[in-house]
């Protein structure tokens, strides 16, 4: 089974970034360079990649959870069968950030007699996006549990995304990132789909040109109405936005 999405047209502010907006560190002018000539990868680099990782309007994390709710109130499922779906995603023609995925799906249920127990999902992927300060080339793998209550589904996430990152500002430097998301509990509605609420923590391993490496971490949060915030080492909370 072949499912094609195509993004709804985004209006972009001026410090939209992919479809987020950063109210913090976009505004500050930063080289990005040591005065040993050697890249520095900034918190606000980490930030910038881990919000488009998850932002729908880059391709993103929520477009997959969302996506697993979409599967599972679509699809038929009989006790202990695996079924698999291709899933294609692409922004519409003429809108900025630019993505196109290819994901591919498996998902089973897992019962104990008749008595269903969970869904779980899993998937790879790969694509690339071209933002207006970042561009990558990625792949993705995740695993989803999906439990339901009587008014919304309940997942568990296990995420990761590795790319090779251009920046787009300053010296247009090049990075390989390596980001893990991981979530006991996101909170998802039975009707529109949406994240409704959940946390996760986040680990993102970056490595510049020169061979250093940079770790970040921090928390995902989801605020419901599309809307998220991302606080790693610093504390600084960037916020997510989409549309």
């Amino acid at each position: 089974m072949k499912i094609t999405y195509h993004a709804t047209k985004i209006l972009c502010a001026a410090l939209a970034v992919a479809g987020i907006t950063f109210y913090v560190s976009s505004c500050k002018k930063n080289s990005n360079v040591n005065t040993n000539g050697s890249t520095t990868i900034t918190e606000a680099d980490a930030a910038q990649f881990a919000s488009d990782a998850v932002s729908p309007s880059s391709g993103g994390m929520a477009n997959q959870l969302s996506n697993s709710t979409a599967i599972y109130s679509s699809v038929p499922f009989t006790c202990g069968v695996q079924k698999d779906s291709t899933i294609v995603i692409a922004s519409t023609p003429g809108t900025t950030p630019v993505y196109n995925y290819t994901f591919a799906w498996k998902y089973i249920q897992n019962c104990t007699g008749s008595v269903i127990n969970n869904i779980t999902f899993s998937f790879t992927g790969k694509g690339n996006y071209n933002g207006p300060r970042m561009s990558a080339q990625d792949t993705s793998n995740a695993q989803f549990v999906l439990t339901g209550s009587s008014s919304s589904y309940l997942l568990t996430a296990n995420f990761t995304r590795t790319g090779i990152v251009t920046s787009k500002i300053g010296r247009q430097y090049t990075f390989k990132t390596v980001l893990n998301i991981q979530s006991t509990h996101i909170e998802i509605s039975k009707t529109s789909h949406e994240i409704i609420s959940g946390t996760a923590a986040i680990t993102l391993v970056a490595t510049s040109s020169s061979g250093k490496s940079f770790t970040f971490s921090g928390v995902l949060t989801f605020l419901g109405n599309k809307k998220g915030t991302i606080v790693l080492n610093s504390g600084v909370s960037y916020p997510i936005q989409w549309l």
